[in-house]
């Protein structure tokens, strides 16, 4: 299949979250089956720091096409990095970071660029070191504070020039298909790119105060992604 292809438009939903993520509750297997419903036809999974979630979908739901990524804290804040083969480590600058998605041929891709309750958000700053490297913009995240940093997001990205992305950073199953990108069908990621460029995203709002309750749920249950440090795998 080609981004190419002008009659064929798939639905793909971006930022998506895990229980290898510490702050999501949405199990691997679950995943397949609701995309099958719901009429996703890809899906990115950036759990924090780590790609064994997005790999283990891959695996586990062959019919169904998966982006692997992972939302990386860099030294200078998250990028996420899509269409990844390895993990790239925690605490490097936002250079290094880009620099190492790149070198797996991915994509950078900031999230939520401009909301400033996001704490481990990629500042304005270190944003414009690293421009050259982004391909994506974040646009609408369907979960920021308050909706007009969406708008903020996607003024800077017209005005740069960059493809701009709905993710509904869902962190629960529901929220899955809260924001989808209609775009052109693709097979490399740079077709993907350029599709995304003349997508039609669909957008709602989702709960940010779920999010931070599951955050608080999985410490208390002994789950998610941050157990690994303890030699503990998260419970999928």
């Amino acid at each position: 299949m080609s981004g190419k292809t002008d009659d064929k438009r798939i639905r793909v939903a971006l930022h998506v979250h895990t229980l290898h993520s510490a702050c999501a509750e949405t199990r691997i297997e679950q995943i397949g089956d609701y995309c099958r419903e719901k009429g996703i036809d890809v899906i990115a999974v950036t759990d924090h720091d780590a790609i064994s979630g997005a790999l283990m979908l891959r695996d586990m739901a062959p019919d169904l096409r998966v982006i692997v990524g992972s939302e990386i804290l860099s030294a200078d804040g998250e990028i996420v990095g899509l269409f990844l083969e390895e993990d790239i480590p925690t605490g490097l600058s936002a250079e290094e970071t880009c620099e190492r998605i790149k070198a797996q041929g991915g994509l950078v891709y900031v999230p939520h660029p401009f909301d400033p309750l996001k704490i481990r958000r990629l500042k304005r700053g270190p944003l414009m070191r690293v421009l050259d490297y982004v391909d994506i913009i974040e646009v609408f995240n369907a979960k920021l504070n308050l909706p007009v940093y969406n708008v903020v997001a996607a003024r800077f990205a017209f005005d740069y020039g960059k493809a701009g992305a709905a993710g509904s950073d869902a962190h629960y199953l529901e929220a899955i298909d809260v924001c989808i990108n209609e775009m052109a069908d693709f097979s490399t990621p740079q077709e993907f790119l350029t599709s995304l460029h003349t997508a039609r995203l669909t957008t709602v709002r989702s709960y940010p105060m779920r999010t931070w309750w599951i955050g608080f749920k999985n410490a208390l249950k002994g789950e998610g992604h941050h157990l690994k440090r303890y030699g503990r795998k998260p419970h999928c």
